[in-house]
């Protein structure tokens, strides 16, 4: 018995969904590719990268549905959102370690930094504002030694 593919199946009738079906579309081919995706890429990924990831395997995958998967992801805390001014969001594994990006102006290329390489202390921020720090978020923006040359 085979299985009928249905790349475009999340999210159908998804504002009307009870519970049980949200469970079920969380189980597609498409929603797996797509954390495997932010799972297994060194860097952050916009929806276009994704969606175009997406439909090298699952070519009828509209950039709806992608969209739909990401949006859930990043509202049950998986996903974690980066944006970069003009270039827009990109999206990661929340699981990652916490970490800030350095982001190349001129192809895009980027670089996980960790606060110990910035010198950043939550800590040392308490100290001298007396805020205590939720949340925090650096972003850096360069030439790469690629584009340097």
């Amino acid at each position: 018995m085979s299985a009928t593919l249905v790349p475009s199946d999340e999210g159908c009738g998804a504002s009307t969904a009870s519970a049980s079906n949200l469970q079920k579309v969380r189980k597609t081919r498409t929603a797996r590719l797509v954390v495997d995706l932010l799972q297994t890429y060194a860097r952050p990924l916009s929806l276009q990268e994704l969606h175009l990831h997406v439909r090298e395997r699952l070519p009828l995958t509209a950039y709806s549905t992608v969209y739909r998967i990401v949006s859930r992801l990043e509202a049950e805390g998986k996903v974690t959102r980066v944006d970069w001014r003009e270039r827009g969001s990109r999206y990661e594994w929340a699981e990652l370690p916490h970490h800030h990006h350095v982001v190349c102006g001129m192809c895009g290329r980027s670089v996980d930094l960790e606060d110990a390489d910035l010198g950043f202390s939550e800590a040392r921020i308490r100290a001298a504002t007396g805020f205590l720090v939720k949340h925090h978020s650096i972003e850096l923006e360069g030439i790469c030694p690629n584009c340097q040359r």
